[in-house]
């Protein structure tokens, strides 16, 4: 309960008594198989932390492919003589070195010109880690955004709008622009508090502390929305990620995939928050995409609610999307969910079993704003036909044009952009630059308005399947 009374606390003494009973109580340590960005952020943020857990370590035939392109030719024939253990020759190679074994290992792994071999063979290896949290400043009672104020709680939490779309629709006071040292500030917060529970996110990951919003939504509570760096962006779509933050301590996150008028994405709020206020901040995160893009629909896929997802399917999450307004996309489906609402309904005692779950849970469901039109909807099986389409073009390219060019140009190439009227082709032009530029909301905004290249890659997906 002591974490929710710091997010959540009645009055400033709870709140107080709470941080003074975590800092009393150690947090486990973390062991986990990190990926090589988040080890890599890791071993910069937390220095001594962090070790090899060699004892799970079942095979290191992967890290060896690792360490081999760190060795000095003189050191080839003693690391492969088999007379070493690849735990033995890093304490030996380490001697003088002032850290741990993974501070070592990652010291080893700076070259940005190495970045691309190093992500995909340390991944390969799955190095097992031990974090030891009892001093971290990242450890999950410690780690927070700094706030000028505590809110605190005492007329209880906000329930599920009564009109959910019109809460939606309601503009925010300000959506702030943070300066990059803030930026990065939070990039860490959103970092810790998904690696302290055994998780991670591409939209984190490679977060661009120069792009990150902040938004207030009442009673303490914001939501703060990433872009991404220019280097890790998507082609077509533009990525973000969001956390959810009450009194400065993360509470929930989750991705979207914005592109043209449509934002897919879902929400997930950790363990110590479960029974605050979820319907009510999930709204309040799709308030803020809505005043940043412009957005008139949103998509959650099978996943959110059910598909593949046991743990969502038994929490009944069906429901909790349906009751702000998202309704399933394929015609029997809807119907089913109606019916089954409407025996809820009647009857209070009743719950949709879980073979019906899974029914429901066989498709994508839509939330759609005033304004959508089905004509703006852009299908997401068709980013494969659009790669295939981008394939096309730079195959009639030469091989400098491969390399050179922007992730975005081959699919604009592939849609035979010479009959589009100057106007057309300076949007193009314009939307080329917002893509690579510092701040690609710049990109989803443009998009969402570019009726030319959505009619366009609609029409050349069609012909293509």
């Amino acid at each position: 309960m002591s974490l929710f009374e710091l997010a959540f606390p009645d009055s400033l003494a709870q709140q107080r008594r709470a941080r003074a009973r975590l800092r009393d109580r150690a947090e486990e340590p973390v062991d986990y198989c990190f990926s090589f960005a988040v080890a890599r952020w890791l071993a910069r943020r937390c220095p001594g932390e962090l070790s090899i857990d060699w004892d799970a370590f079942d095979d290191s035939t992967r890290l060896d492919e690792l360490l081999r392109q760190l060795l000095h030719p003189s050191e080839d024939e003693y690391f492969d003589s088999g007379w070493v253990s690849t735990r033995d020759w890093i304490d030996m190679a380490m001697a003088g070195f002032d850290g741990t074994d993974f501070d070592w290992l990652m010291a080893q792994l700076t070259d940005k010109r190495m970045q691309r071999v190093w992500t995909q063979l340390y991944d390969a290896a799955e190095v097992p880690l031990t974090w030891n949290l009892s001093a971290s400043r990242y450890a999950k009672a410690r780690n927070a955004f700094p706030v000028s104020r505590v809110v605190t709680r005492n007329h209880g939490m906000r329930s599920r709008p009564r009109f959910p779309k019109r809460e939606i629709l309601k503009p925010l006071r300000n959506i702030e622009l943070l300066d990059a040292r803030r930026g990065a500030r939070l990039i860490d917060v959103a970092m810790a508090s998904l690696a302290t529970r055994h998780r991670e996110t591409y939209h984190f990951n490679y977060a661009n502390p120069r792009e990150v919003y902040l938004a207030s939504i009442g009673d303490g509570v914001s939501v703060a929305v990433f872009g991404l760096l220019p280097e890790h962006r998507f082609p077509l779509e533009c990525t973000m990620g969001f956390l959810v933050l009450a009194n400065g301590i993360p509470i929930g996150y989750g991705g979207s995939s914005v592109l043209f008028k449509q934002v897919n994405t879902g929400i997930n709020i950790f363990d110590d928050f479960r029974g605050s206020e979820a319907a009510f901040l999930w709204t309040q995160v799709m308030r803020v995409y809505h005043q940043l893009v412009g957005c008139t629909r949103f998509i959650a896929n099978p996943y959110q609610f059910g598909g593949d997802n046991t743990e969502a399917l038994r929490s009944g999450a069906f429901w909790f999307y349906y009751r702000l307004g998202y309704r399933p996309v394929l015609p029997d489906i809807r119907r089913l969910a109606q019916q089954e609402d409407t025996r809820i309904r009647r009857d209070r005692a009743y719950r949709s079993n879980i073979k019906t779950l899974r029914r429901l849970a066989s498709c994508d469901m839509h939330l759609l704003l005033p304004g959508a039109r089905a004509g703006e909807f852009f299908d997401e099986r068709w980013f494969d036909t659009v790669s295939m389409l981008a394939t096309d073009a730079l195959a009639a390219a030469n091989g400098r044009a491969r390399r050179k060019s922007s992730a975005l140009a081959p699919i604009i190439e592939a849609l035979s952009p010479d009959d589009w009227s100057r106007k057309d082709r300076r949007l193009m032009r314009e939307l080329l630059q917002a893509k690579d530029g510092d701040r690609e909301l710049v990109y989803a905004r443009r998009l969402a308005n570019n009726q030319k290249l959505l009619i366009s890659l609609k029409k050349a997906c069609r012909r293509a399947e």
